[in-house]
């Protein structure tokens, strides 16, 4: 009976991520296909991630760099000089702000030839299409983030093909999964803390506080009031730490490795790699 009903599920969600693909995905997508290392280094934006630079500057070497989000604020941008960086979160391309914010300085410091990777939703944004027009040295790249789940053959067969990808709570998602579609063999992973549930807690007015701290921000950590409820959350933790379980095991069939470097990351999905 058990079985049954599981398979009656992943025959609706199967169903359900091809009504998805249909509605939201692009099929004509490419990334580029010519690895300069063997080995991928995503950047996660965590605090950790400032340590490990500062102590570790040798593991940064020989290795293709992806970096994400607002890491090109941080004075070691231009240092690191990462081949590819990644940007998922509509709030880039709707909020005029976080836009000119993120891509302003992006223009003003890429002078290496470095790719971009979008989620297609970007398209739609004349404004940050006029910023990144200005600088040749930045080619650009999109990806469908439509999250696809259902029978394990049909999800991976989506996932090589770039129709979509486990459900992508978090940047973290789109971009190993980019790097798996790089065709890199070895990915590792940096500044992926995720130490949220120490991070969040709710004062006596049942307002749900959330301890903020990225890799990039200068003054440390900073209290914010949370613009959702504790379970809504919870569950998002839930299920960004889910696709990275289904990450690892597509990676695992196509023979890739992905190790996470990241000191204290609560991250349970992908093997350990100490950094000596």
């Amino acid at each position: 009976m058990e079985k049954g009903l599981k398979w009656i599920e992943c025959l609706w969600q199967t169903f359900l991520s091809v009504v998805k693909i249909i509605l939201q995905s692009k099929f004509c997508t490419r990334l580029p296909n010519n690895p300069k290392q063997e080995t991928l280094l995503v950047l996660g934006n965590g605090p950790s991630l400032r340590p490990l630079i500062e102590t570790n500057p040798e593991i940064f070497k020989e290795k293709d760099l992806l970096a994400v989000n607002y890491a090109v604020l941080s004075e070691y941008y231009t240092k690191l000089k990462p081949q590819y960086y990644l940007v998922a979160d509509p709030i880039f391309f709707t909020d005029e702000g976080h836009c000119n914010r993120l891509f302003d300085a992006m223009v003003e410091k890429t002078d290496w030839e470095m790719c971009l990777l979008l989620s297609f939703q970007a398209k739609n944004s004349r404004l940050f299409q006029e910023k990144i027009a200005k600088n040749k040295s930045i080619s650009v790249y999109y990806f469908n983030m439509t999250p696809v789940e259902g029978f394990k053959c049909f999800s991976n067969w989506c996932y090589k093909n770039g129709l979509g990808m486990p459900r992508p709570r978090n940047v973290l998602v789109p971009s190993i999964m980019s790097g798996l579609r790089l065709n890199y063999k070895e990915i590792l992973v940096a500044g992926a803390d995720h130490s949220w549930l120490k991070e969040i807690w709710v004062n006596e007015d049942n307002i749900v506080m959330e301890d903020l701290n990225h890799f990039y921000d200068k003054k440390g950590s900073e209290q914010y009031v949370s613009t959702k409820h504790l379970h809504d959350l919870l569950l998002s933790m839930h299920i960004a730490f889910k696709s990275y379980h289904v990450i690892n095991d597509y990676a695992r069939s196509i023979g890739a490795k992905i190790y996470n470097i990241t000191e204290g990351s609560y991250i349970d999905a992908f093997e350990r790699r100490k950094i000596k």
